[in-house]
């Protein structure tokens, strides 16, 4: 498929599908106008005004209809056909020539003949490519709005809104709905909405808590009888009509009215099923107002404000439905408008007596090619090689041409051969030869396709017996079935007739009360009488004030009028006001310009001073890391020095005292020598004179205890002094340690 067949086959079509649109819409527009069916009789019939256009696209040849007369068609040919070509001498036979066969003959006489254009160049290429280009801009449009459909859908929540759920499950079960979407609630809507496929039932976040019940379930019967009438499938074709026939208003114009056809049908049940006024159902339309409506969806709210006031009319409208009549209006439009045709003139009775001679078994006829003024029979080869050509002309002899040995020969009826010379002859029975060879590869290509199709047939038989099979499966669980519910049925009119039976006693009762009720509603009719002409009198004095309101309504208007006047003159001060304004905000603009090219040198030189701030700092940190370890190293060359004159003072001190008891051991010791001595003289002269008297013995014992007091002395004074000298090394060796650790 390219753009030329787009151009010479698709095309037409088109052309041909929208021209006949316009009478079958012409027709539904005055059926609708006239007789007035139903809403539900409506949307089938533009339901099928788009199908026709759809029948019309892909059905292949449309119906003739003759019924002009043959004259338009001799007209209509002389008008549009060429100017026939003037013939070359060598292709003047003596025999009728085709039109076909003379423009090959011309072409191969005249090879350089000009070649035609290009193709993409023709005028049929060039729309056909504009359709393909709007059709597929509209084919992406639509899946766009198809994916934010289902975007909104797997953004919404599932509802848990307990009346709604009740509802939805209840209308879902009398509606006679097996499965029941999923209901959810979508904060991006307006209004309850149907959408799918897959069926989705989306309800409005923000409307959910302010409807009632009875707007509820009004609104969900609405959704749910969309569900039951399949629109989500059925609206698939005006919607496909519209996108292939973009170009033609009509298209357009029957995608609206199906759809609005299609709300009203939907109102139109819901007020059937008897459970909603039409008051109620008509302040629900309003309520929910005019809102766009997605693709894919089918929502409670009109998309227009005159689609609303027609869905309102047809509320205040409503007839019963007359389904017999709708449905035989639909079959009519159908029948009589879906089939694509074409008017054409009668065609002129004509005979052709076309005499073809009888050929033996060997030559029997092999191919036949018919064409406008003559017929040609390809015989089979003989035995000797031979193939004969049969040219019958209209109302003329037969020419028989013969081919042997790659050699074309005329032969006449008497059996003579005479070689064919002339080059237009030879030339149009090579074109009679490969018309011959075209038609028998088109027999093989016919018959492939037709063992091809029986192929098909015989799959389709096979597939037709397992349905047959499975039918009489089904068939014999019906049977089965219809027993058992014949079953039930007995049991239940045995019930029945029980409940029946009770029925009627308690009709008797019934009717008892009913007496005691008739004279209570008597005493009540009397009271609702007199509250009515309390009530008639209450809508009197509503009607006055309502004039009143009215009156003072009309005194509002002049003020508001009046109001109006000065808030234009007030808007005209704005203006003004709001010129000046821009001339200061130009002004303002040129100084903020100036302030920030300010703003920026400012910028510059805070970043000049934050660096030289920086530099100072790091300065200051290096001084201050320089005094505190000039201050370190002060501290500890003072603790030092302190340490070392500890140290010198604690030695001199200990050498002092090591002195001073040398010193003393030395007066003790020369002190206990004298002693000693004084003894020993003592002791010397008691050994003498044994009788020295008792106070020289006594002296001499005195002087024997200083001396040994002496000696213990020189012991503790020498103790004292090698004490002091290991203090001494001890505190030496501290010192020096000391000094080390504060060294490192």
């Amino acid at each position: 498929m390219n753009l030329d067949w787009i151009g010479e086959t698709v095309l037409p079509r088109l052309l041909a599908a929208g021209l006949q649109s316009v009478f079958l819409v012409a027709a539904i527009w005055l059926l609708v106008r006239w007789l007035r069916p139903s809403a539900a009789v409506r949307c089938w019939l533009w339901w099928c005004a788009s199908m026709q256009l759809l029948l019309g696209m892909l059905w292949p040849a449309p119906l003739e209809l003759r019924l002009l007369p043959a004259q338009w068609l001799d007209a209509a040919e002389a008008a549009a056909a060429p100017a026939a070509p003037q013939l070359s001498p060598s292709a003047q036979l003596p025999f009728l020539v085709t039109r076909d066969l003379a423009a090959r003959a011309d072409l191969a006489a005249t090879p350089s003949a000009a070649a035609p254009g290009p193709e993409w160049l023709s005028w049929p290429a060039l729309f056909a490519a504009l359709w393909l280009a709007g059709v597929i801009v509209l084919a992406a449009i639509g899946a766009r709005a198809y994916l934010g459909m289902r975007r909104r859908v797997a953004a919404a929540r599932d509802c848990e809104h307990a009346p709604a759920l009740d509802a939805y499950r209840s209308l879902g079960a009398s509606l006679g709905l097996r499965r029941l979407p999923p209901l959810r609630v979508s904060a991006q809507i307006d209004s309850p909405q149907l959408v799918g496929p897959p069926a989705t039932v989306l309800l409005p976040q923000r409307q959910l808590a302010e409807l009632s019940d009875d707007e509820l379930a009004m609104a969900l019967h609405h959704e749910l009888t969309h569900l039951r009438r399949r629109d989500l499938w059925w609206g698939w074709a005006p919607a496909l009509a519209r996108h292939l026939f973009f170009f033609h208003p009509l298209a357009h114009l029957i995608a609206r009215e199906y759809s609005i056809a299609r709300e009203q049908a939907c109102d139109a049940a819901v007020l059937d099923s008897r459970r909603y006024a039409a008051h109620d159902y008509g302040r629900l339309l309003l309520r929910l107002g005019v809102a766009p409506r997605a693709a894919a969806a089918l929502a409670g709210a009109s998309p227009t404000y005159t689609v609303l006031k027609r869905r309102l009319t047809m509320l205040q409208n409503s007839t019963s439905p007359a389904r017999l009549g709708g449905v035989a209006l639909a079959v009519a439009v159908a029948v009589l408008g879906l089939v694509p045709y074409k008017v054409t003139a009668a065609a002129e009775e004509a005979t052709l007596g076309v005499a073809v001679a009888s050929v033996a078994a060997s030559g029997s006829a092999r191919t036949r090619t018919h064409t406008q003024s003559n017929v040609t029979i390809h015989h089979r080869k003989t035995a000797s090689g031979e193939q004969r050509i049969t040219e019958i002309n209209d109302g003329g002899d037969p020419k028989v041409w013969a081919i042997k040995d790659g050699q074309y020969f005329r032969v006449y009826d008497d059996g003579r051969y005479e070689p064919v010379r002339d080059a237009a002859t030879r030339t149009h029975l090579d074109g009679l030869q490969r018309d011959a060879a075209q038609a028998e590869v088109d027999a093989g290509k016919a018959e492939i396709e037709a063992a091809k199709a029986m192929r098909e047939a015989d799959r389709a038989m096979r597939e037709a017996a397992d349905s047959s099979r499975e039918a009489q499966e089904e068939a014999r669980q019906a049977r089965i079935e219809a027993a058992r519910a014949r079953a039930e049925a007995e049991r239940d009119h045995a019930q029945a007739m029980r409940d029946a039976e009770q029925a009627r006693r308690d009709a008797d009762e019934a009717v008892r009360e009913a007496g005691q009720a008739r004279a209570q509603a008597l005493r009540e009719g009397e009271q609702a009488r007199r509250n009515g002409e309390q009530a008639r009198r209450d809508g009197e004095q509503a009607k006055r004030e309502a004039q009143r309101a009215r009156e003072q309504a009309l005194r509002d208007g002049e003020q508001a009028k009046r109001n109006g006047e000065q808030a234009r003159r007030n808007g005209e001060q704005v203006r003004r006001d709001a010129e000046l304004a821009r001339r200061n905000g130009e002004q303002a603009r040129r100084n903020a310009l100036e302030a920030q090219r300010g703003g920026e040198q400012a910028r510059r030189d805070a970043e000049q001073a934050r660096r030289n701030g920086e530099q100072a700092r790091r300065d200051a940190e290096q001084a201050q890391r320089n005094a505190d370890q000039a201050s370190r190293d002060a501290r500890e060359q003072a603790a030092r020095d302190a340490q070392r004159a500890r140290h010198a003072i604690v030695v001199a001190q200990v050498q002092r005292d090591v002195r001073s008891s040398m010193a003393d051991s030395a007066s003790l010791r020369a002190t206990m020598d004298r002693a000693m001595r004084a003894t020993r003289e003592v002791e010397v002269k008691v050994k003498v004179d044994p009788n020295i008297d008792i106070h020289t013995a006594v002296a001499i014992g005195r002087a024997q205890a200083d001396a040994h007091a002496h000696q213990a002395a020189a012991r503790d004074s020498q103790q004292i002094a090698r004490e002091a000298l290991r203090a001494t090394q001890q505190a030496q060796r501290e010192a020096q340690r000391e000094l080390a650790d504060a060294g490192s």
